[in-house]
């Protein structure tokens, strides 16, 4: 599969993923990746999901449970929730070239898993 169409398409699922992260907790923000029953790996699998709407669901769910899987194996939730900062403040004008220079780590997951 094209890299640039996977990474495009783990972009979308990012952002949609950042606006759940930061407003659908109903008991607040979690903290860690396992706070509110795993909301955070829940949100961003199903968001990753709809963005791979062109693959099969069994396909799009193991591809995006391989991402989030990966970036939990290379990097703590605080950094994740730096990502999720800086999507929200940078969202107007963001684009992948900008996650995959200062978040290199989620590009490195999501090759490893395609």
């Amino acid at each position: 599969m094209d890299k640039n169409f996977l990474n495009k398409n783990l972009f979308a699922g990012i952002l949609v993923c950042a606006l759940l992260f930061s407003g659908c907790a109903n008991d607040g923000v979690p903290e860690t990746w396992e706070e509110q029953d795993g909301l955070v790996v829940r949100n961003f699998v199903e968001a990753c999901q709809e963005s791979n709407s062109d693959m099969s669901t069994f396909k799009a769910r193991s591809y995006c449970e391989c991402v989030i899987n990966g970036v939990k194996d290379a990097v703590t939730f605080e950094k994740f929730k730096e990502l999720d900062d800086f999507i929200r403040k940078h969202r107007d004008d963001l684009n992948s070239k900008m996650i995959s220079e200062n978040y290199g780590w989620l590009n490195d997951s999501s090759e490893a898993c395609s």
